[in-house]
């Protein structure tokens, strides 16, 4: 699989139960200042949070805001996010 295709479908899922949590918790949701982009940083997946900071780098060079948050991996044991 195409390195791209697999980090894009890797924040897929990410994005999903990132949403599933907000679903659980919609408080989630009053700390992502309105208008940044959301970053999501899997805990188990090293190569996935280089590629997604490199990502939030490129969004902060363009001016726009940009919000980091640390999330459990959707492939830990408990699938849900911190």
């Amino acid at each position: 699989m195409d390195p791209r295709a697999d980090f894009t479908e890797r924040n897929i899922t990410l994005s999903f139960e990132f949403a599933r949590s907000i679903v659980d918790n919609p408080s989630i949701l009053d700390e992502i200042p309105d208008g940044a982009t959301l970053i999501l940083l899997p805990s188990d997946e090293p190569d996935l949070v280089r590629e997604n900071f490199r990502l939030g780098i490129a969004v902060a060079e363009r001016g726009e805001n940009v919000y980091l948050r640390h999330v459990s991996s959707p492939s830990s044991a408990a699938s849900h996010l911190s």
